[in-house]
């Protein structure tokens, strides 16, 4: 089979937060798994390690080969009591979780990979070694966290030996030290090279992974252009055995971005591209977005780099509580398995196994009838991105924080044009939120299409076939009024936006008829939010939608906030 038409050797779900910790659910994940032909689980904590060893080291003893947690806690029950009581017993019992979720891991033939963001420590270390803190600041480049490093993962393989590998991001500034976003100013951090410290990380985390047989995979998750430049030359100089695990585009999660450019160009070593199926910057399920024609085009590509592992993540560990499997983008899952294993699979055939899996089909349908039904379902979820992508992004730029409306102008524009920065990665959208009349314009009939993709959806979830059970034909089309009240109210908050943004900034003619009735649409405009704080309120108290995030995406505290910065504003309206 050539490279174009192969399936993906490692075919993952991700776990986040909670899921990583709640046995019965990753029982039951590993069960669908199993049946999608899923290969690989990972569970993604950054405290993970962490919280499932002591390490005996610093606590007064030294491990031997052979020694499990039980023999380690023997010779430091007292210390670790003195020291940090509630931490005592939480790492030999986290130790009962684990090796029962790898043994059903085992049976199932699925590897099992720990992921987090280096370097994370149990607080302790801080008092055992006050000389890491520097006026206040925890030192990025003291000695102590490469020892420290070699000590836990040594540590862990020891007790976890059945554990495939460690993945892991160290460029993001996520973790708790990190020389990404390290403050301590002493005289060798102010000398130290971010790329000196990757390698140094990267490298005494390798050892004992690789001692222990294991793989380390290091994740190229970075924010902006200059970071994606100083982790790629540690990177491609990792030894080749090192897995290099990308993102599908640039940054973030963003569908609307191009692909990462890293994807084909780690060296010689293997590459593993993420995916999310939740929908962090696509609405969470609550505004839907079937990815299947983005995943056939990205996984297309990324076979067509040498690709050889797919990851895809199934929840977000700043939104307890949720989970793709939970949402009608639960379809993603199915997609995504689907054509990592067969990039040729039918998007017919991956609906069709949803609705058979998910029993949404009525027992004994004629063929005829069956067809019907993928058709509607398909008609359905396929038109479900493009709503959602001209909904959340303006023209492409990410106009939301993690599918949250912004709470202030200068919020806006600070998440699309700096901290999700679309131009940064491709030039040409340098004008895509310019004050003028052709993006304004533009901006203003996206929001509109947006809506009336929507409702037209909404209408055909309303009109199922006759194969389709009424209970699940039912869900949907409320889960469907609800994406319509959402992009309703999005599209009420990006156009008081925009419209504010020409009335402040354009430099075309301030005294044309064209300014002016732009200035009193924007005041129409503003004074909607209030009349959709005031809905969303109502809403808050008369529903009681599922899931629980539907409120948090539709907040009229949210809305207020918004509405009162806009309302506040100084501008010279002339009208």
């Amino acid at each position: 089979m050539d490279g174009q038409n192969r399936s993906f050797e490692v075919r993952a779900l991700e776990l986040h937060s909670q899921y990583a910790w709640d046995y019965n659910w990753i029982i039951k994940t590993m069960d669908f798994m199993k049946d999608l032909d899923f290969n690989t689980l990972v569970l993604h904590r950054n405290d993970f390690i962490d919280l499932i060893i002591y390490p005996g080291k610093y606590f007064g003893y030294e491990e031997n080969a052979g020694d499990t947690i039980f023999e380690t806690y023997s010779h430091i029950f007292r210390k670790l009591y003195r020291y940090t009581p509630t931490r005592r017993s939480g790492p030999y019992q986290r130790r009962a979780f684990l090796k029962r979720v790898l043994e059903q891991a085992k049976r199932r033939g699925i590897d099992v990979y720990i992921e987090n963001k280096e370097l994370y420590f149990p607080d302790i270390l801080l008092e055992f070694y006050p000389n890491l803190v520097h006026d206040g600041h925890i030192c990025a480049t003291d000695p102590f966290w490469l020892e420290f490093l070699q000590v836990k993962y040594r540590d862990f393989f020891r007790e976890f030996p059945e554990v495939a590998g460690i993945i892991t991001a160290p460029a993001t500034g996520e973790s708790r030290v990190s020389i990404k976003s390290n403050r301590c100013q002493c005289e060798r951090c102010r000398g130290a090279r971010k790329e000196e410290w990757f390698d140094n990380v990267l490298r005494t985390m390798y050892a004992p992974i690789h001692e222990a047989g294991k793989t380390l995979v290091v994740r190229d998750f970075v924010f902006d252009p200059q970071a994606h430049g100083e982790i790629a030359g540690v990177m491609e100089r990792l030894p080749e055995d090192v897995v290099i695990s990308l993102k599908n585009t640039p940054h973030d999660y963003y569908p609307t971005f191009p692909d990462n450019s890293r994807i084909g160009n780690v060296g010689n070593h293997r590459q593993w591209i993420e995916y999310d199926a939740m929908g962090q910057y696509f609405g969470w399920g609550v505004a839907m977005a079937d990815l299947t024609g983005d995943y056939r085009r990205r996984m297309g590509y990324a076979r067509q780099k040498g690709a050889t592992g797919v990851v895809i993540r199934t929840d977000w560990e700043s939104l307890d509580g949720h989970t793709a499997f939970g949402t009608p983008n639960r379809i993603n899952l199915y997609a995504g398995a689907m054509l990592a294993a067969d990039p040729g699979v039918l998007d017919r055939d991956i609906y069709l196994r949803f609705l058979r899996s998910e029993n949404w089909l009525k027992d004994g349908l004629t063929p005829e009838e069956t067809d019907e039904a993928a058709r509607w379902f398909g008609r359905l979820m396929g038109g479900t991105w493009e709503a959602t992508r001209r909904m959340l992004y303006v023209q492409g730029c990410v106009f939301s924080d993690s599918s949250l409306m912004p709470v202030s102008f200068a919020h806006a524009f600070w998440l699309a044009e700096e901290k999700n920065s679309l131009k940064a990665w491709d030039p040409s959208k340098a004008d895509a939120l310019a004050p003028d009349r052709e993006h304004l314009e533009a901006a203003l009939e996206e929001k509109k299409d947006a809506v009336e993709r929507i409702a037209a959806l909404c209408a055909i979830s309303q009109e199922p076939p006759a194969g389709i059970r009424p209970e699940k034909a039912g869900e949907l089309a409320q889960r469907f009024a609800i994406h319509r009240e959402y992009a309703k109210m999005y599209a009420a908050a990006v156009n008081a936006l925009m419209l504010t943004r020409y009335v402040r900034e354009t430099e075309e003619d301030r005294n044309s008829e064209y300014y002016r009735a732009i200035c009193r649409k924007r005041r129409q405009a503003v004074e909607a939010l209030a009349d959709w704080e005031i809905r969303l309120r109502r809403m808050a108290v008369e529903t009681d939608y599922m899931p629980h995030t539907v409120y948090t995406l539709m907040d009229g505290d949210r809305m207020r906030c918004l509405y009162r910065d806009l309302r506040e504003e100084e501008t010279d309206e002339n009208g």
